[in-house]
Parts: C-alpha cells; structure tokens; sequence
C-alpha cells in the first residue's frame, strides 16, 4: 500500500491523519486550483444521484471541512440530518465552524470515526456518501462491509472518487499533470511536500470503475454501479443495500 510517508511502520491511517490535519487550512483553496475548479460540479453530479432515493438521515463519510455535508441540507430537500465522520479533527473543526456560520449546526454534527469499524447500530442511516475519500481507506473491502451494515434496507452509497482516464492520450496528459504540476502547486501553496505527491500514487493505488463496482457488491450490496465523468478523472459508483427476503410462514413450508 502506497502511504505519504517515508515511515512505512506507521499504520496508514495515522500517516493521513496527520498530514491531513497539516493540510487542513488550505484544504479548500487547493482543492479547487488542483482540480481546475471541477471539484464542485463533480460533488453536485454525485448528489444528484442520491436525490432520487430522498433520504433523511445521511452519513458523509470523509468529511473532511464539511462541504458535502453542507450541500446535502441545502440542495436535498428530504435530507433532515447528516453526520460528518472522519479521522482528521483539525478538517472537522473547521468544517464545524462553516457549519455553525450558516446556522446549521442543528442539522449537521461531526464525530471523528474508523470507517472500518465505526460505533454505530446496525441500519443507523438512509444513505452515506464518500467524497474524494475512499482512496485514503486502508482496507476499503473493510469499509464497504461496514457500510453496508450501518444502511438500513433501500439504503444507498454514493462515491465520487477521483480516477485515471482510460483513454490513453488524455491518460498521458492526466499523467503529467498529477506526477508532475500538482505536486508543484501543492508543495507551493501548502508547503506540504508529501501530500501532494502522495495524491497522484493513491489514485493510482486504488481499485477503479469495474474493480470497485465488485468491491462493492462482495460487501453485500445487491445493486452497484459506476458513471465516469469526461475526461475520466472523476467516477461516481452507486450501491444500494437489498430489502430482506421476506420470509415464508411455516404452514406454507409444510405445504
């Protein structure tokens, strides 16, 4: 597993924590300069997947300083609550004062959580979303599992992750942009020389589109998918939990 750190006997999960507790002020501004400003409309296009199923309760997993949590209270109109969860509390400090700025903080609250193994009971929520976050996981067949546990029936999961181009002259110019420029804005406007480097190698570490898809579904999720958007370095995937079977009486059974 490709980690940020030179340290290769620190559990990944503590290596991204502290870089992206490093990071977190300028989190934000970085996200839409690396990403051409598209990091928005690709969080809009993920949700507009989840509309549809008009979920109340939602668990943003990744939150990170909150925008997505923020964007499904505003732009979701059955969405009552969200719980942010992630393992970077300076990222949800911040996140929790955007939160607090906008009178939301009745509507949307933070717990920091392993997304393998979190505290909550089984069917806890209607939906969770993952945004730019999956590929920080260290076992994401853990977490598919997990999440599939905490949905309750009918629930869904959307991902935006972002990804490699399949076509081969974008995938070259993809491939100079993320090895070599967005580690130079990034060690720039974040003096983080790590993070930025570890950005293009985690994207390239992660299982995508069909390798996910079957991730998904060997969690237990009964229906997945995934919808690449042009030029392929963002793909959203949808997985919703099955109904339980309804079960047969016993006289039917002796029938």
């Amino acid at each position: 597993m490709i980690t940020p750190y030179k340290d290769s006997n620190e559990p990944k999960v503590d290596q991204v924590r502290r870089m992206f507790n490093r990071i977190a002020p300028q989190y934000d501004r970085l996200n839409q300069i690396i990403s051409l400003g598209l990091d928005r409309s690709w969080r809009r296009r993920a949700l507009s997947y989840l509309a549809p199923y008009s979920p109340h309760h939602v668990l943003d997993v990744a939150t990170g300083t909150g925008d997505v949590a923020i964007s499904l209270v505003q732009t979701i109109p059955s969405v009552e609550r969200v719980t942010g969860i992630d393992i970077s509390e300076e990222m949800m400090r911040i996140g929790a004062e955007k939160v607090n700025d906008l009178g939301l903080s009745g509507r949307i609250d933070f717990d920091r959580q392993d997304c393998t193994a979190t505290t909550f009971a089984a069917e806890s929520f209607d939906a969770a979303t993952i945004s730019f976050g999956i590929r920080n996981f260290p076992d994401i067949p853990a977490a598919a599992r997990e999440l599939q546990r905490i949905l309750r029936p009918s629930g869904v999961l959307v991902i935006a992750e972002l990804s490699e181009p399949t076509n081969p002259i974008l995938r070259l110019g993809y491939k100079l942009y993320a090895g070599q420029i967005i580690p130079l804005i990034g060690r720039f406007l974040s003096r983080d020389r790590d993070a930025y480097t570890y950005l293009p190698k985690s994207i390239a570490a992660m299982p995508q589109r069909e390798k996910m898809v079957a991730i998904l579904r060997e969690a237990g999720f009964s229906e997945a998918f995934y919808h690449s958007i042009f030029p392929g370095t963002c793909t959203i995937y949808v997985a919703i939990k099955a109904e339980p079977m309804p079960s047969i009486p016993e006289e039917k059974i002796a029938e």
